[in-house]
Formats: C-alpha cells, sequence, structure tokens
C-alpha cells in the first residue's frame, strides 16, 4: 500500500467528522497499511445562521466548496450526508461509494419522556427543514412547529436549556445514533411512511473525481449495492418532482429481498384550501415489471402534505408527458444496477394540490 496519505474533505461539525472517520475507518480495515486524515472545509452552509436565509441560500449549500476543493485536487474524496447532496453533481464528479444506510427515519427528541402524540395540545416543536414542519403537522396537528437553526449539538443544547419554551426537537435519527451512540439520546422514531425522510436520508456517500479509478477501486469495499439502489431511486424521484421550485417533499424508497422496491413520497399541499392527501399504489419485479398502471384518490380532509405510496421496479421508463423532457439513464450505484428513468411535470411553488400530486405522481407510474 502506498505511503501517501489520502486527504479525505469534510464539514467540521462533530457529526461530519464522525462520519468522515467512519469512512477512514472502513478504508484502513479493507486496504491495511493505507493512510488517511479528515481535511476540515467550512462551507456556505456553515456560515448561515439563519434558517430562512439557509433555504434561500438553494441547493448544495454545504457541498459546493469541498467539492471546489476536490476539483481542485486539494482533497483526494470528500465524505458527505446523502441528503445534503444536490440531484446533479458537477461536471468531473460523481459517487465512489454510497455506505450502508443507518436508521432513515426522522426522530423526535423530548424534553421529557412524553411521546410526541400525547403532547398537551399547542407544545413547540423545534426543526428547521420544511419538510419536517410540513410532515409533521399533518401527523401531529396538535402541536406547533417552529425553526430551529443549528448542528445536532446546538439544537441539542438549546432543547435542555432551563428557559427553553420547546417541548422538543425532530432531527435526523442516523445523525442522533452517530454522533451519540444508539441509546445516547432517547427519541422516538417518527414512522417513516407519514413523516417521510428526506431523499438519501441516514446514507454516508463518498464523492470523488470521475478520472479516479484508484479511488474508485479503493472504495468499493464500503459500497452498498441495496442502499445504493434505494437512494439512486430516490434522488431520481426528488429531481423530477422538484423541478425548478421548492415545496417540501419528502421521498424515500425501501428494498426488499423479493425484488420489489418499496417509494413513498409526500409533499406539502400549500395552496390548496382543503389540503387533501393523494395515494396510488405498483408493485412489479425489478426485472420484469408488469404493465404501468396506477391508482389514486385526493383526500378532503385538511392536512398539510400530500402523500403518496408507490410499488415501483427500478427497470421502467415511462411515456413522455407534455412539458418535460424524458429523463436520461439513471444507474444507481455501480453500472450493474439496471437504469432507472422516470418522469414527470414541473410543479408549482405555492400551489401543490392534491391533484396536482397525484396527476404528477401518476405519470411516473404510467
Amino acid at each position: 500500500m502506498s505511503r501517501i496519505t489520502l486527504r479525505i474533505g469534510t464539514r467540521g461539525s462533530d457529526l461530519a467528522l464522525v462520519q468522515a472517520r467512519l469512512v477512514i475507518a472502513g478504508l484502513q480495515q479493507a486496504h491495511p497499511g493505507l493512510k488517511a486524515e479528515p481535511v476540515v472545509i467550512r462551507t456556505t452552509g456553515d456560515r448561515i445562521g439563519d434558517a430562512e436565509a439557509l433555504r434561500d441560500a438553494g441547493k448544495g449549500v454545504f457541498v459546493k466548496e469541498i467539492e471546489r476543493a476536490l476539483l481542485a485536487r486539494r482533497i483526494d474524496a470528500a465524505v458527505h450526508s446523502l441528503k445534503d447532496m444536490p440531484g446533479e453533481l458537477p461536471e468531473g464528479l460523481e459517487l465512489g461509494a454510497v455506505l450502508e444506510r443507518e436508521e432513515a427515519a426522522d426522530a423526535f427528541v423530548g424534553r421529557g419522556a412524553i411521546p410526541i402524540e400525547k403532547l398537551p395540545p399547542g407544545s413547540v416543536i423545534g426543526t428547521a427543514s420544511l419538510r419536517r414542519q410540513a410532515l409533521v403537522q399533518a401527523a401531529y396537528p396538535h402541536v406547533r412547529l417552529e425553526d430551529l437553526r443549528g448542528n445536532l449539538d446546538t439544537r441539542l443544547v438549546k432543547l435542555r436549556h432551563p428557559k427553553s419554551h420547546l417541548a422538543g426537537i425532530v432531527v435526523a435519527a442516523a445523525g442522533l445514533r452517530r454522533l451519540r451512540g444508539p441509546t445516547g439520546v432517547p427519541h422516538q422514531l417518527l414512522p417513516k411512511d407519514r413523516v417521510v425522510p428526506a431523499a438519501g436520508q441516514g446514507a454516508i456517500c463518498v464523492e470523488i473525481r470521475s478520472s479516479d479509478a484508484r479511488m474508485r477501486d479503493l472504495l468499493a469495499p464500503l459500497h452498498h449495492e441495496r442502499t445504493a439502489a434505494e437512494v439512486a431511486a430516490e434522488r431520481e424521484l426528488l429531481r423530477r418532482l422538484e423541478g425548478g421550485c421548492r415545496v417540501p417533499l419528502g421521498v424515500h424508497a425501501e428494498a426488499s429481498d423479493d425484488g420489489l422496491l418499496r417509494l413513498t413520497a409526500a409533499r406539502e399541499g400549500r395552496g390548496d384550501r382543503h389540503g387533501g392527501v393523494a395515494r396510488g399504489s405498483r408493485r412489479g419485479a425489478r426485472d420484469h415489471p408488469p404493465e404501468p398502471r396506477g391508482r389514486g384518490s385526493a383526500g378532503v380532509a385538511p392536512a398539510a402534505a400530500d402523500h403518496f405510496t408507490v410499488e415501483w421496479a427500478p427497470e421502467r421508463q415511462a411515456a413522455p408527458c407534455k412539458g418535460a423532457p424524458l429523463a436520461s439513464s439513471f444507474k444507481p450505484g455501480r453500472s450493474s444496477h439496471p437504469e432507472l428513468v422516470s418522469q414527470s411535470r414541473s410543479c408549482h411553488r405555492s400551489a401543490a394540490r392534491s391533484s396536482e400530486l397525484e396527476a404528477t405522481l401518476s405519470r411516473i407510474i404510467g
């Protein structure tokens, strides 16, 4: 093994450093004698302290500076939380590995032992994520959601402060467990079918230069095919549903041993005074999906989120719909995976009606 020390780029938060060290440990276990060290790079997202300003900064706010260092060869690879990654990577970069996913669910951490569904009406829950605010509000309408900015440790400190008015916070379970251990902070997992996680949530990825075959080979033992297939489906659906707008959107895929991929998506119903929930389902084998068909119904009960569940084969191609080009081929994980091609129309930022979401997702499943 070469004596050259690999430089692994990462953000400087405690959680980011833990994740970088997990990758380094995996590399060293797979390649005894390999030397690697984390290189901390401060990103735009780390400099922004206001939740609204952070949202306005756009996608990639936690990765752009690290990607520039990678392209400039100041680092050899970059470790990211996959949920922070934009749908499109810069030219010349690719994901060299996707590690096995931790728990993908969001977690409720309370000041006491009361579960979120039993909190008194009007209890305040903190989170800066618009997705969490919308979907938690839909699942638990008796609580009130409030912006809460800061890294994980900062949010935990704010929750425990004696003068805090917060009844709890909602965070990613994976980050909580990586930073504090599986039992270090008591928490309640929120149901993934209602509070749908962000695309890629719970997964760590390693970004490399597309031309770096050696780094790709070094990372091969760390790559988890099943997780890669799941997050590829999530990222492709996210890319298609988001279009050019910013809407709170959750996307989660689970691969099963029988060759099916269960894909769940939820989006805020802002702009629809009736709220409503759109649902559908789809089953198909990965290699031989049945003929496309879909079903759905729009509810009229007030709700803050649109919801859709689909059993989706990762190898299929939908017919183009008016107003949107056909997606290019997308290969989840290694090139051995079947191509995932999907189709949708762009959405409206402030008018995500149940019927619109249903129609958009129906196009994806045919």
